[in-house]
């Protein structure tokens, strides 16, 4: 993906921008009536993920792209607000802004739309999936089908939450009050964790991206005021999982079992 107008130009000239499956181009919306095109976009890209650039757009003529830097001041802000507001249910996106080269307030926006675990999502009572080139309008075996794979989701969180609570360790101890949190991607590759749970120094990569996550901005404006104990910096020691690496206080023994008078995370 481009990080810069240099790059974006490059791949205009290199003939590499082609409308797809998982790829659009277009300039910014500018009335109400594009909000609800932009709407329809982003709902057919969230079936199975999917990029659209903001700032790139077709000449109808030649059939080939060309860079129209847009004004990025509320840009980012105004895309978010129609993903949240139009389609049912809302939809979570991410952007990424690049300036453009003459420094005027301009440039380019990368909205990248996940694929979503509730999808399909309507605007305007209709449902939109995206073919190989362009948006369409779903039948009614596709959308059946996509409520069908939402449930299934849905009950599969379920299961996970479940079997969580039943293998917690202090479950029978003491009249506490727990909070369960389960979280899996919903369209992660299968292999996206190798490079921490296969590589041979998996607990210091384990220690470091927990140490990432506990300083990054939006962690510590969360917990700001807050307190918890043990917090996550207790996780120091290392665990071997079937499907996986943790860390854990020291109050989790061999097997999982809760060691008493110790710290347990």
């Amino acid at each position: 993906m481009p990080k810069t107008e240099v790059e974006l130009q490059a791949a205009v000239d290199g003939g590499l921008f082609e409308e797809s499956h998982h790829l659009d181009l277009k300039k910014a919306p500018n009335s109400k009536g594009d909000n609800k095109e932009l709407a329809r976009d982003l709902s057919s890209f969230a079936v199975h993920g999917g990029t659209l650039i903001i700032g790139v757009q077709e000449n109808m003529e030649s059939r080939t792209f060309e860079l129209a830097p847009q004004p990025l001041n509320g840009l980012p802000e105004k895309i978010e607000q129609v993903a949240r507001t139009i389609p049912d249910p809302p939809l979570t996106i991410l952007t990424e802004e690049i300036s453009a080269a003459a420094d005027d307030g301009t440039g380019y926006l990368i909205v990248h739309i996940p694929a979503s675990p509730v999808a399909p999502h309507m605007v305007d009572n209709r449902y939109f999936g995206r073919g190989d080139k362009t948006k369409y309008q779903m039948g009614d075996a596709e959308v059946v089908a996509l409520h069908a794979r939402r449930r299934n989701t849905e009950a599969d969180t379920l299961t996970l939450l479940r079997k969580e609570m039943d293998e917690d360790p202090l479950r029978d101890i003491g009249a506490q009050s727990h909070l369960f949190l389960v979280a899996q991607p919903a369209a992660g590759r299968r292999d996206m964790c190798l490079p921490i749970t296969g590589a041979r120094d998996w607990n210091q990569r384990l220690r470091t991206l927990i140490q990432h996550a506990l300083e990054a901005p939006r962690t510590r404006a969360a917990f700001s005021g807050m307190g918890f104990s043990p917090d996550l910096s207790s996780a120091h020691q290392g665990h071997r999982r079937a499907r996986g690496v943790a860390l854990s206080s020291s109050g989790l023994g061999a097997g999982r079992v809760y060691a008493p008078g110790r710290l347990l995370l």
